[in-house]
């Protein structure tokens, strides 16, 4: 659950998830310096406008050590490079394999953020939206395994509860009680999905070859050129991010970064969705 809202909410689930897709594509395969500091720029501004300062920063209390861990260890297992900075004992310590492991780690934070992104935009009823009439099965599989896995979490915690308060139950931690946990929850789960069929069975599924599903958003004009614009825009991102990755190289050394115009349109799909939240909020406050 969020507390915020995105402009992407008015929005058909199609949109967002082409923008997401789009981005975590190039996102992944953008190993330069300059790409990969958009990409993280972007993702921390929209994490800061959906998700808030404090589920971000708590996110980057243990991604950011994972960047510096990065940035240590590539050097170790990569002595490549030709600007020396240190010896290691017998291993010798390079600018180039240090630049390397750094905007790999990066990289891996951005690209994570942006997951975390995706995951507060579309949310389960979206997602389900989007397989609806595609997948109709797999859609039904997803939304069930989501409900009945936590489910059956909770359950384990009832059946093991009940079963410490038992005085014949066997000692804490046995083999015999954790059996005795799998078979009443075994149970629990057979007689369950034997009313679940049965109810199934009444509302008529598989009845039909094709069946009818409630969408909550509607594909609009809006969408269509929302989906054209984003598309577009993240072609020219990729096309453009190709030709900055492909005169870039790490080893045997690196060239000199220089200002460009074809970052500018990754700096838009990037920040993209910060900017139409924070006119979305703007428009609201004006309004309010």
């Amino acid at each position: 659950m969020r507390d915020t809202h995105t402009a992407f909410d008015i929005c058909h689930p199609v949109v967002p998830a082409t923008y997401f897709a789009a981005t975590i594509l190039i996102a992944i395969f953008a190993m330069q310096p300059v790409c990969v500091g958009i990409s993280l720029v972007g993702a921390l501004a929209f994490s800061f406008a959906a998700r808030g300062w404090r589920r971000t920063l708590g996110g980057l209390c243990w991604q950011l050590p994972m960047v510096a861990l990065v940035a240590v260890a590539n050097p170790l297992f990569s002595a490549s490079g030709s600007t020396l900075v240190a010896y290691l004992g017998p291993m010798a310590i390079y600018r180039e394999s240090i630049a390397y492991g750094a905007c790999a780690g990066i990289l891996l934070v951005a690209v994570v953020l942006w997951f975390e992104d995706a995951a507060c935009v579309l949310t389960q009823d979206r997602l389900l939206q989007l397989g609806a009439r595609a997948l109709p099965t797999v859609t039904l599989v997803t939304s069930m395994a989501a409900q009945m896995v936590p489910q059956l979490l909770r359950r384990s915690e009832t059946v093991r509860a009940a079963t410490l308060a038992t005085t014949a139950a066997a000692p804490a931690g046995s083999r015999e009680r954790g059996v005795r946990i799998a078979d009443q929850l075994m149970s629990w789960s057979m007689e369950d999905s034997i009313e679940r069929s049965d109810a199934m069975r009444a509302r008529g599924w598989g009845a039909r070859e094709h069946r009818s599903c409630y969408l909550p958003d509607a594909f609009r004009t809006s969408d269509a050129l929302s989906l054209c614009g984003i598309a577009a825009l993240a072609a020219a991102s990729a096309f453009l991010v190709y030709v900055a990755c492909s005169q870039w190289h790490f080893y045997p050394t690196m060239p000199r970064l220089v200002a460009w115009w074809g970052y500018a349109p990754y700096v838009v799909l990037g920040l993209l969705p910060t900017a139409l939240d924070l006119g979305q909020r703007a428009r609201w406050e004006r309004l309010a």
